[in-house]
């Protein structure tokens, strides 16, 4: 059972898409949190994105079926994390921000 960072990631700014550099890709099932901090004393809006290893795409947009968060207000200097998402192998899990001023990280168990 693999655990402790799954991935670290400063998009640039812009919508992520299926061509974006994921967070991570979960090897295994995975339960995990995953943090945004806004490193901007400016407000930015979050999106995060969860979409099932079934899901192959590699261009394109994301459907808006698989975001946990969507143009999320998230305030300058602030952070959120949003805990216990599970997911199953092949899962990934993308991120992005409207300024490119926020950092992601997740970090969980696989079992």
């Amino acid at each position: 059972m693999a655990s402790g960072i799954k991935g670290q990631l400063k998009p640039a700014a812009g919508s992520p898409d299926y061509s974006s550099t994921p967070l991570f890709t979960a090897s295994a099932t995975t339960t995990f949190i995953v943090s945004a901090c806004n490193q901007a004393s400016a407000a930015d809006t979050v999106r995060i994105a969860v979409v099932p290893g079934s899901v192959g795409n590699t261009t394109g947009t994301i459907s808006v079926d698989y975001f946990l968060e969507f143009d999320y207000a998230l305030g300058g200097n602030s952070a959120i994390e949003r805990t216990g998402v599970t997911v199953e192998a092949q899962s990934r899990v993308f991120v992005g921000s409207a300024g490119g001023n926020v950092s992601f990280s997740a970090y969980g168990i696989e079992s």
